[in-house]
């Protein structure tokens, strides 16, 4: 039966072991010759050398194949070190081409680079552009007038308020809806009378007028004409007739016109029965009669609008501030219940108030965005409300009115202003100026409004017009081609494409500056090539540490038949060699771009080929390596093209918790029980010399007892025998 050949180091490793075994058996045969020779010649024995003999012969073989398991994965560490070494000098290869920016390969000439620079992408294309700056964007700038120490106080330690309104602020302010106050009406009647004759009668509201005579219908109203309400007393009579009863519930007008005559109810802003009328003429008087009303106060429906965190509405003298996303719904219940007061509500859940509401009285919660507030008296105009909103608005407490105060407090809202306080040293009393500035552009320009409240507001904080400093808001504006362009930036990244022009300054008046783009893909050549070079070098080493004929110092065959190191390597290939998971139009391989590996593995780049695909689908390439990704790392979980992806791999391969690193971890501690099993085995045969020792020289001195026994009994038997024989010795 045939058998394999075993390596040349496992072989020299047996071969090792077994010379030792025989040594040692040959000496301890020896020994044991030379003890049974020393029994019979009364000489001395080694024992110490016997005993360790022994314990040599029981420890070395386990010893032997204890080192050897050692040895074997030191082999294998060392070999996922070298993986770990070439497959980490892959990923940085892969650093240099996972990213849309590392293929900026354009070349930018400008004529004008004080005035603003360029900045490409590998969006970018070759070609020439006209750029004038015409206006560059700033900040709103605001300066206080001089303060004389940034600790003093402006409101006289009283709290007060800070809001400010940037940009126009329709999107959060509420919209209202005003109703008027309607005042109460009382019921009115306008009677028109008939004539009558002599004898007959008309009766009103309980009031009883009998003619003494014929008498017109204008006579008859002019009767009545002035009469009040007088339970207790009837009128006096007139010249054309008589009076019985008397007046009840309205009061008659003054003058009548054409017998027409209005009586009032004397019941303020109700609807009463309507004015009892009765005659015995044969034409009966009638009256229209205008219904009583009571008072309808005034209303304003309030719809709210969604704020954001330090945003502020204020309805009617009473501020809510959002402390976090605030719906419509949730600031309309904020306000719902609230009465008329001089003091500040307790702060609901959703933010804070401050303030007082004045003059009106808000309705329960209607679960919605809109709500009634009503005018607390007749009194109040309705049209008084008034509603406003701020993107922020800043709260300070009793003692934090100084400077410094309000620099800390604006600089830790979400106002969007930034706040500082400046020392001019100007020499005067006042050097200190504290510096407001809006974000850039126009839109972001903004009104402060300081409430002091219940304070002193001296001496205040104003603001000068005048100051050289100050500034207005204002967008750049650059013509590109002819083209005027408005942006709130002055970087502007969505002119060109692939371009992004950064302002710095104005160019002068139709002096337009030219820049021209020309492709240099030179460097992108060198990055590819840096991949290749480095893949082969992986490919060498993966070769070496599972080739049993290698010839390597140190890695070379230290990982036969591993499977992980087959794995990777197959890993490895496959990252390469696989279509881009980001495909260009034309483009979506590597194989493509003029890179090809061969039967043995090695990967060659022709760069004729690569400078014909730069040349005419460089936008390709550039999605097929990255996706057109910025920034990928190994958490991202988008596709990001053959770079992207292979270096999201690669960093998982050689993370901890990676196959590499276990690998090398398990071999470690596997290393760390045979050197443990070693040390067990060193204290057993420790031991087992010791006994050995005891024993051998127990029976040394028996030996010895012995053989001075055996010369004392020769001694004695050979007297004996020469009394005996009469010989001596």
């Amino acid at each position: 039966m045939a058998t394999t050949a075993l390596s040349s180091s496992t072989a020299s490793a047996l071969a090792s072991s077994a010379s030792t075994s025989a040594a040692t058996a040959a000496t301890n045969s020896a020994n044991a010759q030379k003890l049974i020779t020393s029994l019979g010649a009364g000489s001395g024995v080694d024992v110490a050398s016997l005993a360790q003999n022994l314990v040599d012969a029981e420890r070395l073989p386990q010893q032997n194949a204890i080192n050897t398991k050692i040895t074997k994965n030191e082999a294998r560490i060392s070999g996922y070190a070298a993986l770990s070494f070439v497959l980490n000098n892959v990923k940085t290869a892969l650093t240099d081409l996972k990213d849309q920016s590392s293929f900026n390969a354009v070349s930018v000439t400008n004529s004008n680079s004080s005035a603003f620079s360029i900045v490409t992408n590998a969006s970018a294309a070759e070609g020439s552009h006209s750029v004038e700056v015409v206006q560059v964007a700033k900040a709103q700038r605001d300066v206080s007038n001089g303060l004389s120490d940034p600790a003093m106080h402006l409101n006289g330690n009283a709290a007060m308020s800070l809001s400010f309104s940037m940009g126009p602020t329709s999107a959060i302010t509420p919209t209202k809806l005003n109703t008027p106050t309607v005042l109460p009406t009382n019921e009115s009647s306008v009677v028109t009378f008939q004539g009558l004759l002599t004898g007959e009668s008309v009766t009103v509201a309980g009031l009883t007028f009998i003619a003494s005579e014929d008498t017109t219908a204008a006579d008859v109203a002019a009767a009545f004409a002035g009469l009040s309400e007088d339970p207790n007393n009837t009128p006096a009579s007139p010249s054309n007739g008589v009076f019985v009863g008397n007046l009840a519930g309205f009061n008659a007008s003054a003058t009548a016109s054409n017998g027409a005559l209005t009586f009032s109810s004397t019941t303020t802003g109700t609807n009463v029965a309507d004015i009892d009328l009765s005659t015995d003429a044969a034409l009966a008087p009638t009256a229209v009669t205008t219904q009583g009303n009571p008072i309808s106060l005034g209303s304003s429906a309030i719809t709210f609008k969604d704020l954001t965190a330090g945003q502020s509405v204020t309805v009617a003298g009473l501020t809510f501030t959002a402390s976090a996303a605030t719906t419509a719904a949730q600031v309309a219940s904020a306000f719902s219940g609230l009465s008329a007061s001089n003091a500040t509500p307790s702060n609901p859940s959703t933010g804070t108030f401050s303030g007082s509401l004045t003059g009106f009285n808000a309705e329960a919660s209607q679960g919605s965005a809109s709500l009634r507030f009503t005018v607390a008296s007749a009194l109040t105009d309705v049209n008084t409300m008034s509603v406003s909103a701020a993107t922020a608005n800043i709260q300070l407490a009793a003692g934090k009115d100084t400077p410094q105060d309000i620099v800390d407090a604006i600089n830790a809202s979400s106002s969007g202003i930034t706040a500082q306080l400046v020392n001019t040293g100007d020499g005067s009393s006042s050097p200190y100026q504290l510096m407001l500035t809006g974000p850039l552009g126009s839109s972001g320009a903004f009104n402060l409004n300081t409430s002091y409240g219940s304070g002193t507001g001296s001496p205040g904080l104003t603001f000068s017009g005048t100051n050289q400093a100050r500034q207005t808001a204002a967008d750049a504006i650059v013509k590109v081609d002819g083209v005027a362009y408005t942006r709130s930036t002055n970087a502007l990244s969505d002119v060109v494409t692939g371009l992004t022009i950064n302002i710095k300054a104005p160019t002068p008046i139709s002096t337009p500056a030219n820049v021209d783009l020309t492709r240099d893909t030179s460097a992108i050549k060198t990055k590819i090539q840096a991949l290749v070079t480095a893949y082969n070098d992986a490919i060498t080493i993966f070769k070496d540490v599972s080739d049993p004929k290698s010839t390597l110092d140190t890695y070379g065959k230290t990982l036969l038949g591993d499977s992980t190191a087959r794995t990777l390597k197959a890993q490895l290939r496959s990252m390469i060699v696989s279509p881009s998971s980001t495909p260009g139009k034309s483009i979506d391989s590597l194989a493509q771009m003029g890179l090809s590996i061969d039967q043995t593995g090695v990967m060659t780049l022709d760069a004729t080929k690569l400078d014909s695909v730069l040349a005419s689908n460089y936008t390709d390439v550039v999605k097929a390596f990255t996706g057109n990704q910025n920034g990928v790392s190994a958490y991202t979980v988008t596709s990001a093209g053959i770079a992207g992806d292979a270096f999201k791999k690669l960093s998982s391969i050689l993370s901890k918790t990676g196959p590499l690193l276990s690998q090398s971890e398990s071999a470690t501690t596997q290393n760390t029980k045979y050197q443990a099993d070693l040390t067990k085995l060193q204290t057993r045969m420790d031991a087992l010399l010791l006994r050995y020792k005891k024993q051998f020289s127990s029976m040394d001195s028996l030996v010895g007892s012995i053989n001075s026994q055996k010369t004392s009994l020769k001694s004695t038997f050979d007297g004996m025998m020469a009394s005996l024989t009469g010989k001596s010795g």
